[in-house]
């Protein structure tokens, strides 16, 4: 079992979300910045850590969401990960005023893109974690009336 904080980064009715390919069934998808908790490490400081990591940005005080359960086929293995889901404004002009921001973590080159809400919420893209899309209408309901 993995235990992750992740961050819906959000600017003018957008949310940056990292790109990934699924290698084994070949399809994209986007989950919220983020990344494993370490020992001995609080969620909100992991959170941090990551999106100084990956992004090399500062974020506002985050605001824990929801706790979600996703299990998962990855590779013929179940995966099970525990995702703590915070909510905060990216304080970085450089993040907001670009449609996306490609950046290494280890020896992965990975993409973030802004996508609007509303979009997410229509399912036009595979969004995760699971869970995650059922939850956008009551964090942004402003989205879901559009």
């Amino acid at each position: 079992m993995r235990v992750v904080a992740q961050c819906l980064l959000e600017h003018n009715g957008r949310l940056l979300l990292q790109e990934f390919w699924h290698e084994h069934e070949h399809y994209y998808f986007f989950r919220p910045p983020g990344g494993g908790i370490e020992p001995g490490e609080y969620a909100t400081d992991a959170m941090r850590r990551e999106i100084q990591e990956e992004l090399a940005a500062e974020v506002s005080d985050p605001e824990l969401v929801q706790v979600l359960e996703n299990i998962f086929e990855y590779g013929g293995q179940t995966r099970h990960e525990i995702v703590f889901l915070f909510r905060a404004v990216v304080l970085d002009e450089r993040l907001t005023r670009v449609p996306e921001i490609r950046f290494v973590d280890n020896t992965f080159e990975f993409r973030a893109v802004w996508k609007p809400v509303a979009e997410l919420l229509r399912g036009d893209v595979v969004l995760y974690p699971a869970g995650l899309r059922e939850r956008l209408p009551l964090l942004y309901p402003e989205a879901a009336s559009v």
